[in-house]
């Protein structure tokens, strides 16, 4: 008997890339009525609605739209609408491979203490294939305690598991709060969320396909201080989270530290940053946590500490 899955595609603005999306769950090597299909529209202004209407209209797709409010807010709103035991996450702009779906649900059924199951990504760029995640070989094909991986992740300044190599198990995600504030890191608030619930296992082949193109956010170039703003606040939002909830102290200090990085880096990056930001971040570093040497480093924290024309002159050289 093959348990009820769904998958949530959050999208704006991605009319022209949506339908693969879809075709691409409608061609799984796994039944096709054990899946659902929720399409979770912010505020697009496109003609999203209109290029799935044949596939609302034969019920293939659950379709849901709000006004703007961000990624982070429809893909809550995805999760909570679900009913599947296990819900996979599929960017409007991405696809998934015939067997993604089938892959993780049989090591979810295998073992009840795994919470989240993903894969390497596939990259394609401008339809040209480039290459795939590298997923350390020590995390491959075997149950992971989560928050050793995540302690392994934040040490490591990287981070697997995210986007449309995510799935979790639903009744687990669906307890789960996540802020609208989150927004733009709603990937990698969702890898943080689950692997602090228990365990994960990470597939070695990849099973779904990234693709960069000029519309991706993370492409396209944007007003710089509208884009940094954004990412910042998003960054915050995780942060905000966090610290209010019950992820060991080591997280909480190492996201601390990723977030004032990432704070002091986008206002470098909008020619803002001031010397106040670098004492505060220095104050921040040495004073009132005194992180190790190594975890300055691994976090870039020595560069954000430079004035901008120091970089400037450096990079010169």
């Amino acid at each position: 008997m093959h348990p009820l899955v769904s998958v949530i595609i959050p999208t704006y603005n991605y009319a022209h890339y949506i339908n693969e999306a879809i075709e691409s769950i409608l061609t799984q090597n796994y039944p096709i009525d054990q899946i659902e299909i929720i399409v979770f529209d912010d505020g697009s202004t496109d003609n999203t609605e209109e290029v799935l209407q044949r596939h609302i209209n034969s019920g293939v797709v659950k379709y849901f739209k709000q006004p703007n409010q961000g990624k982070a807010s429809a893909t809550y709103n995805a999760i909570q609408k679900s009913k599947g035991r296990y819900i996979f996450n599929l960017d409007a702009d991405d696809y998934f491979f015939a067997d993604k779906i089938s892959r993780a649900v049989s090591i979810f059924e295998q073992d009840e203490e795994i919470v989240h199951v993903a894969n390497p990504a596939k990259f394609v760029v401008d339809g040209k294939d480039a290459g795939q995640e590298h997923i350390p070989a020590e995390l491959l094909n075997k149950k992971l305690d989560g928050v050793e991986v995540l302690k392994y992740f934040y040490n490591g300044r990287m981070l697997f598991g995210g986007g449309s190599t995510f799935a979790a198990r639903a009744d687990i995600l669906r307890s789960i709060f996540i802020a609208d504030a989150v927004d733009m890191y709603i990937d990698e608030f969702l890898v943080l969320a689950m692997l602090n619930k228990g365990h994960c296992y990470f597939i070695d082949k990849p099973l779904s396909i990234w693709r960069g193109h000029n519309s991706n956010y993370t492409v396209k170039q944007l007003d710089v201080n509208a884009k940094n703003t954004r990412l910042d606040n998003s960054s915050k939002g995780i942060l905000d989270l966090i610290m209010t909830d019950d992820y060991p102290d080591e997280i909480k200090k190492l996201y601390a530290l990723h977030h004032q990085t990432r704070h002091v880096f986008f206002k470098e990056s909008a020619n803002n940053k001031s010397i106040k930001d670098i004492v505060a971040l220095a104050r921040f570093c040495f004073m009132d946590n005194r992180y190790t040497f190594k975890q300055l480093l691994m976090y870039s924290a020595f560069n954000r500490m430079l004035p901008n024309f120091l970089i400037k002159m450096l990079k010169g050289v």
